[in-house]
């Protein structure tokens, strides 16, 4: 069962820009959920950080309790380790005063973006390590290793682009799409999974 919590709690930071955009709504709030801007409201600030931190807290319970059943539980840590660095990285970046991701970019966006690729191959080792012990393991491995293709391809181009003048501009469009639709299919592959579990414990059980 802790598993299933942590695997619900672990898919919260994918579907970032989904809890943003619903709560803009609510509050009627000019809240920009792609990162073309930055949101400088507190409130917006607090969610962002709060989304990542309670990934944070599903990983790492997934992690302990994947330690008691899952001989391959190692491959969680490097997903434990990015969301640790993302919440430093994240508060780094929304407390400064510059816009976010304007030109030019900094050390600590540049970090940003790269930690915000590496959550999807990440995620692809997670679900490798409990691979076997669900019956559509294999489609969520598929979805986030096809995500992690395209997260690798959108990292290096906007290496190429800030090595050359410091802006991502040429690149903003693919970052957009991974942001806004490939990691909510990787957030939701989490939810299937955690919905999943329970039915694969009590068969192995019987």
């Amino acid at each position: 069962m802790r598993i299933n919590i942590a695997l619900a709690l672990t898919s919260v930071v994918f579907m970032m820009t989904w809890f943003t955009g619903f709560v803009s709504l609510i509050f009627h709030s000019m809240f920009v959920t792609t990162p073309e801007v930055v949101a400088s409201d507190l409130l917006f600030i607090t969610i962002i950080e709060l989304l990542i931190i309670t990934s944070l807290f599903g990983s790492v319970l997934f992690l302990l309790e994947a330690k008691k059943t899952l001989s391959r539980w190692y491959l969680a840590v490097p997903l434990c380790i990015s969301l640790s660095l993302f919440v430093i990285t994240n508060f780094l970046v929304y407390s400064s005063e510059k816009s976010f991701l304007g030109t030019p970019v900094n050390t600590v966006e540049t970090l940003w973006l790269i930690i915000l690729a590496l959550l999807s191959p990440c995620s692809t080792l997670l679900f490798l390590s409990s691979n076997g012990e669900g019956g559509s393991i294999n489609v969520y491995v598929v979805v986030s290793f096809a995500v992690s293709i395209f997260s690798m391809f959108f990292l290096f181009l906007a290496l190429n682009e800030l090595s050359k003048v410091s802006s991502i501009d040429e690149v903003l469009l693919p970052l957009i799409f991974y942001w806004d639709i490939c990691m909510p299919a990787i957030g939701i592959c989490f939810l299937s999974k955690a919905t999943m579990y329970r039915d694969n414990n009590d068969v192995q059980e019987t």
